[in-house]
């Protein structure tokens, strides 16, 4: 009943201002366009690089609607933005345009990358080096704090980015469920981060992440062994040991015959190419600034 006399209420007032004369009324319409905000240099690079070959909005303004209230996050920096594009750009889209084909990134990768200036933090003291939503949206945090060194850049976004690629590839099509069975029983959920890297491994497991459930195992077996070298790898599989480094082996080759029956892609090939291009970046062999 109460609405029902605030409208009448509303309806009077209305009729009211009905009967007044035009010339009482401001002739400027208060639902005119606003001008949309100048786009800069950046915004339109983005828009030749980003948003017209992949159909990606990259978002360096930290928008509300795009941030996590659960952290207390800073905006990323212009110049950090516009390096950290370039990298991604070069080392993350090209590399699997270059192996599968430009249709096949354009399709699959998330089409929203939203860049956050400092790093979001967890109760429980670990660093959220990355979120992934439904294969639609990636962000990235402590873009303020960039280096152009391969552990880096591997660390803090190659190998997140990487990881959640994976998630969405598997959500696409399925990978054999055997992968599921191998470590039964020894995934310790939300507990991970108490393990050791040097335990991790020798349990049959690539990082202390992978220990949280199957399918964060099999993504960070895919992304640890696309952004580092085959030397590393080796090392890794020596510090296992025998009984360790035969239960990681036989999760990557579930994972190589994955890429390759689903996706036509050789993880050793695709391997190759991410070092190549993260060398350049390194090197220097990559302009970082330009726009043009």
């Amino acid at each position: 009943m109460k609405k029902y006399i605030f409208m009448l209420g509303m309806a009077a007032s209305l009729l009211s201002l009905s009967s007044c004369g035009e010339d009482d009324l401001n002739p400027k319409s208060i639902f005119e366009d606003q001008p949309a905000s100048e786009q800069n240099d950046f915004d339109r690079w983005i828009l030749a690089n980003y948003t017209m070959p992949y159909n990606i909005s990259l978002k360096y303004h930290m928008e509300d609607i795009e941030s996590d209230h659960d952290y207390t996050l800073a905006p990323a920096d212009f110049d950090k933005s516009v390096s950290l594009a370039h990298i991604v750009k070069y080392a993350w889209l090209e590399a699997y345009d270059e192996v599968a084909g430009i249709d096949f990134t354009r399709q699959y990768v998330p089409k929203v990358l939203h860049l956050i200036g400092s790093a979001a933090y967890e109760d429980n003291g670990t660093m959220v080096l990355g979120t992934a939503e439904g294969g639609l949206k990636v962000t990235l945090y402590l873009v303020n704090s960039l280096q152009i060194s391969k552990a880096f850049l591997n660390q803090y976004y190659f190998k997140t980015m990487h990881h959640e690629f994976a998630h969405i590839l598997h959500q696409t099509k399925n990978y054999d469920t055997d992968y599921d069975r191998i470590s039964e029983g020894l995934y310790v959920s939300g507990d991970w981060y108490q393990q050791r890297d040097a335990d991790a491994l020798k349990k049959g497991f690539i990082s202390p992440y992978a220990m949280s459930e199957p399918r964060e195992d099999i993504a960070e077996v895919t992304s640890i062994y696309i952004t580092n070298t085959a030397e590393y790898w080796e090392n890794q599989m020596k510090s296992a040991g025998t009984s360790g480094a035969a239960i990681i082996t036989q999760k990557l080759n579930i994972v190589k015959a994955y890429m390759k029956t689903a996706w036509n892609i050789d993880m050793d090939e695709l391997r190759d190419v991410v070092q190549r291009r993260m060398d350049d970046v390194v090197d220097g062999a990559i302009d970082l600034n330009s726009l043009n």
